[in-house]
Parts: C-alpha cells; structure tokens; sequence
C-alpha cells in the first residue's frame, strides 16, 4: 500500500484529497500534517520503510512556507526522489516557476468544481504513483 503524505492546513481541501483517494479506488495510507514545521520534523524523523510514496503540498502553510519545505525536501538524500505534486490556490507563473526550479514533480492549481478536483488528483496518481493507480477504472 502507497503512502501518501497531504501537508495542508485548509481543512476542506484535506477532506476533498481524503475523499478523491475514496474515489479513486486506490488503497494508499494517508498521513496529513497541518503546517510545515511539522512536516518537517515528520519526514526527518521517518526511517527508510516511513518514507512517503507521495507528496501533496500547499505552498501557504503557517510555520514554514511550502517553497522552503520543498527546497530541504529537495535537499535531503532520503527524500530526493519521492513525487511531490504541489497544490494550491495560485496560479502565478512565477510560483509555477519557482516550484519546478526547486524539484516539484507537477504543479497544480486547485480546481473550484469538486468533479475537476478529483479528476486532477486521480491524474496525479496515476502520473506520480503508477503502481498504485494500476488499475484505477477511468473517471
């Protein structure tokens, strides 16, 4: 089973990730952390076998900005490789920019209409996370 870490601090955005997982039909572990200090800590106390598949993550997050957390996510040898699809509310290019300089995987801007929400995610997955989404039935 795929584990997949949400670090958001909206609580209906984490309840519509949660739910276009429910969805989807792909069975993944879902840890959620609210803010980027916590992250922080979470992903470096984690062992080799504790390490997310996935990552989502929204750039404004209280503590610690998403931008920097990707950037020490970047940084570490253990997290290096782990898909992170950023997703927020922004939709500046320089955003865009600036998350892909600093080794985001994709760039997503939330969707408004819950249907294009879960279709954005369930494509996600099945980009990021392959293995889990074999077999995910169409949307």
């Amino acid at each position: 089973m795929a584990r997949v870490l949400i670090i958001e601090d909206h609580p209906p955005d984490v309840y519509l990730l949660r739910e276009a997982f429910r969805r989807s039909g792909i069975s993944v572990d879902l840890v959620h952390i609210d803010n980027g200090s916590a992250a922080q800590v979470y992903l470096s106390s984690c062992g080799p076998d504790e390490l997310p598949d996935l990552i989502f993550l929204d750039l404004n997050l209280p503590k610690l900005r998403g931008m920097e957390l990707l950037r020490l996510i970047r940084e570490g040898p253990e997290l290096k490789n782990v898909p992170v699809a950023v997703l927020t509310s922004s939709d500046s290019n320089k955003d865009r920019e600036d998350a892909y300089q600093r080794g985001a995987n994709l760039f997503i801007t939330k969707p408004a209409a819950h249907a294009e929400f879960f279709s954005v995610i369930a494509g996600a997955v099945r980009q990021l996370l392959p293995d889990a989404a074999h077999g995910l039935l169409a949307d």
